[in-house]
């Protein structure tokens, strides 16, 4: 057979399906000690020599040749091996894998052959290497080596699987498997191998085993090889020894292995895996339906068993691979979904943030990986919300007291800074139920300031409290809110300030008016007397006219300044409300937030007219002023 024939696609089932890590521990020529060239008529005979002798206690004397099973075979390994031999196909992929002798038909007089026979298998090796570079029949010698190696290597990666083995021996073992495959990988192409494969299926002469079986050996010997040594490393795996696994791993990939075959053949092995995986995600989802509460329990499993499952594929496969990530991105949605049904059924934030938390670095895609971060972010509110609950509420009774406003700061000072304080504790700064509650305090504060000084005229009280919520407040906007309020304080204090010097300068100008009212009347009434009653002197008088506009006036003011007190109170009865529902808000509603936002916008309606009603009946009083001031005509 030549390589060039078109055959990549050709798979041998019969050598895949043989090639597992005890290929050589279930090889039937290693169990009976058979030559691989024996005859039907020798192989019965030498059956019923090795099945007296063990029925005699003598099984082991049968069992001498080098590299001889340890534990020898029971009766039923070796009755099974003699059945696998009627079978050409298996008995030529056995055949293939122990040793040959340099012309099939006479291992009878081959030396090498002889001295294995008789446990010397140094003795043999010597007599292959001698043989390796013979351009004829070389290729027959190197395979015979490349099967020393790898059944040496293979017999202790199998005993190192249960036991312990010292560093020296670890490298040993990697030294044999480097022999073998330096050797397979130019015996998978050499066609002077595979013509000796062909002349022994002719020497078989059996209708039911062709050459085109021999090409679809050649085909398959790469994935077979790979095949064996990933069910090494997954042997290791599954025992917990993750470091031997990736360190057979590496080996093998120095030793040449090729690379475009071994994530294949990882694949079909870890089919099993992969599929007693899926089954753990089946009966994790049915268990959640039929008790919600035990969701977490089932999650709790899957991960534990796809943790190992994780460990063991990526000995094998990247980051980036498809086969590996579909599976992962399969195990932390069902988990995701099984914390959301525990959650409904049980309202427990601390378990299903555990479960995020562990199933996070299973994620691959970016989509995924971003949705388990947002939920563990929304439980890490939650938990945050349970604890600052009390003091938020405790914030509320303060904002809906009916306390004065002294009292309620010196109750914001003696009961909520210490649990402000206490709640803040283990929590993050900049985190938003940090930022949230900070800003409830600093909207209560708020509250307090502006009833101090609108309610109570009580400057001091509204100055403590502003600065307090100065020292509380996070949000921006908030922080705007309040230096307009200090602005407003400000202006507030400066106009009181002037008005208080206005009216004092109101009265002083009331008394001069007065005592000169007196003095005029004095005069009027001597002017009076001394003119006898006459009515034509200078006595002042304020015209009828003049009297009657004044009263006018005087009712214009007392309606406008009434209407501007019960704006006033309405406008403070909508600020007390607003800020009462800014505490209790639902942000996450749209609705809510709409309805919020038009109070708002009314309050501010409402508070222009306020200022536009004032401004009038500011100029009302100084047109009222100057007309009193006029002398009557």
């Amino acid at each position: 057979m030549r390589t060039g024939e078109k055959s990549d696609q050709i798979e041998c089932r019969p050598l895949i399906a043989a090639a597992t890590r005890h290929l050589f521990q279930s090889n039937p020529f290693r169990i009976t000690g058979l030559a691989v060239d024996a005859t039907t008529r020798e192989i019965t005979k030498h059956a019923d020599k090795i099945k007296l002798m063990e029925e005699l206690g003598d099984g082991e004397k049968a069992h001498t040749t080098a590299l001889a099973r340890k534990p020898p075979p029971t009766l039923d390994e070796i009755r099974e091996a003699i059945q696998r031999l009627k079978d050409p196909e298996a008995r030529i992929v056995d055949e293939f894998f122990w040793f040959w002798p340099q012309e099939f038909g006479h291992s009878k007089s081959d030396p090498a052959i002889q001295a294995l026979a008789a446990g010397n298998l140094n003795g043999a090796i010597e007599t292959w290497r001698s043989r390796e570079k013979d351009q004829n029949n070389g290729a027959a010698a190197s395979h015979n080596i490349a099967l020393a190696y790898h059944v040496t290597a293979l017999d202790w990666e199998n005993y190192a699987a249960d036991h312990a083995v010292e560093d020296d021996q670890r490298q040993k073992i990697a030294e044999y498997w480097q022999r073998a495959f330096r050797r397979w990988k130019l015996l998978s192409a050499d066609d002077r191998l595979w013509d000796n494969v062909v002349a022994r299926i002719h020497q078989i002469d059996d209708a039911r085993l062709t050459t085109g079986f021999a090409r679809r050996m050649q085909c398959s010997l790469p994935k077979a090889l790979n095949k064996i040594n990933v069910e090494v490393a997954l042997a290791y795996a599954e025992a917990g020894k993750f470091d031997q696994a990736r360190l057979h791993v590496q080996t093998m990939r120095e030793a040449g292995q090729r690379a475009e075959t071994w994530e294949e053949t990882a694949e079909l092995v870890l089919t099993p895996t992969k599929n007693r995986l899926k089954e753990q995600i089946h009966r994790a989802n049915e268990r959640a339906a039929r008790k919600p509460t035990d969701a977490a329990n089932a999650a709790r499993e899957l991960l534990a068993q796809a943790k190992q499952c994780l460990e063991i594929f990526n000995l094998f496969f990247d980051k980036t691979d498809d086969i590996r990530n579909e599976l992962f991105d399969e195990v932390v949605s069902t988990c995701n979904q099984l914390q959301v049904t525990h959650h409904k059924a049980t309202g427990d934030n601390n378990t299903c943030l555990q479960i995020l938390s562990a199933v996070l670095p299973f994620a691959a895609s970016p989509e995924l990986e971003g949705q388990i971060e947002k939920n563990i972010a929304t439980l890490h509110s939650n938990i945050a919300y349970a604890k600052l609950g009390p003091v938020f509420a405790l914030l509320k009774s303060i904002q809906d007291s009916h306390d004065s406003a002294l009292a309620r700061l010196d109750r914001f000072q003696r009961e909520a800074i210490p649990a402000l304080a206490k709640a803040s504790y283990g929590v993050a700064a900049n985190s938003e139920s940090y930022s949230e509650l900070s800003d409830s305090a600093a909207i209560v504060l708020r509250g307090i300031s502006l009833d101090a000084w609108n309610k109570y005229q009580d400057k001091s009280t509204a100055a403590a409290a502003h600065s307090l919520a100065l020292q509380y407040v996070r949000g921006s906007e908030l922080k705007s809110r309040l230096t307009d309020d200090a602005t407003q304080l400000q202006r507030m204090e400066a106009e009181r300030r002037q008005k208080r010097i206005k009216n004092l300068k109101d009265t002083a100008i009331g008394w001069l008016v007065f005592i000169g009212a007196i003095w005029l009347i004095s005069q009027c009434s001597s002017s009076t007397s001394s003119n006898g009653g006459s009515s034509g002197g200078n006595t002042y008088r304020v015209p009828s006219h003049s009297s009657s506009d004044l009263s006018s006036d005087r009712n214009t003011i007392e309606t406008a300044k009434a209407n501007l007190n019960a704006l006033d109170s309405e406008l403070q009865s909508m600020g007390n409300k607003i800020e009462s529902e800014r505490l209790s808000i639902d942000s996450t509603s749209q609705f809510a937030v709409d309805q919020f936002n038009q109070e708002v916008a009314r309050y501010n309606a409402k508070l222009e007219q306020a200022k536009a009603d004032s401004q009038a009946l500011n100029t009302m009083v100084d047109n009222y002023n100057a007309k009193l001031r006029q002398p009557g005509r």
